[in-house]
Formats: structure tokens, C-alpha cells, sequence
């Protein structure tokens, strides 16, 4: 695994999530090969948008932000990359939401990383 192709991946997954804590849907489609792969619960589906709208979630969930993350590159190469991302989502109030860990698929094309399949999992 080549330590250039780890830190391209991660930059265009720190980039994504700086995107998606700013609710910015422009930058995140900047950022993803449509249509994407979205791995729902006991179905995939490809979208032509992406599949969760960050200020809505936010909302519906009191989101304030998130504690305890851990990302990782699980697997690149000079054409793909896997990024693994777990955490635990509070409240402004400090109470916990939700503990969650996600799967992000990215491919590199003429424009760079895009990310072209996700998936996450909100712990029992």
C-alpha cells in the first residue's frame, strides 16, 4: 500500500467531511463518482444524488457533533481506496446519540479521489 495513495484518500475524506459538517452539497457532489453505491440496510441501491442531506440529519438527530472518531485507510491502491470511519455522535448537551462506524469506497479518476460507494452502521 503506497503511503501517497493513503494520504490522497484521506485528504478527499477530510474534505468530504468538512463538506458535509458545512452542509455543503455543492462540494460534497464535487467529490463523488454518480452514480454511487449506497449499502442500505439489506439493499444496495445507485443514486444519482447523494443519499443523505447533512442539515437534515443534523436536525432530525440534535446532532451537535462527534466524539471519539477513528478513521482509517482499510486497502489502497493506485485505483481504489477504502476509508473506515467509527464514532460517537451527542448532543449539545453532551448526551449521546448514537454510536456509529461507516464505510466509504473511493476511486481515482482524471479529477482525483471521488468517492463512488458508502455504507454505515449505527451500533445496538
Amino acid at each position: 500500500m503506497s503511503k501517497n495513495y493513503e494520504e490522497e484518500v484521506l485528504k478527499a475524506y477530510n474534505n468530504y467531511l468538512a463538506y458535509f459538517l458545512d452542509n455543503n452539497m455543492n462540494g460534497i457532489n464535487s467529490l463523488v463518482k454518480y452514480p454511487i453505491t449506497y449499502i442500505a440496510d439489506g439493499e444496495c441501491k445507485l443514486l444519482d444524488a447523494f443519499p443523505i442531506k447533512p442539515k437534515e440529519m443534523m436536525e432530525s438527530k440534535q446532532w451537535y457533533t462527534t466524539i471519539d472518531t477513528n478513521t482509517y485507510t482499510h486497502g489502497v491502491n493506485s485505483k481504489k481506496g477504502h476509508v473506515i470511519s467509527s464514532g460517537t455522535r451527542i448532543r449539545k448537551d453532551k448526551s449521546v446519540i448514537e454510536k456509529y462506524t461507516a464505510f466509504y469506497g473511493f476511486t481515482k479518476t482524471d479529477e482525483g479521489w471521488k468517492m463512488y460507494a458508502i455504507s454505515s452502521v449505527t451500533l445496538d
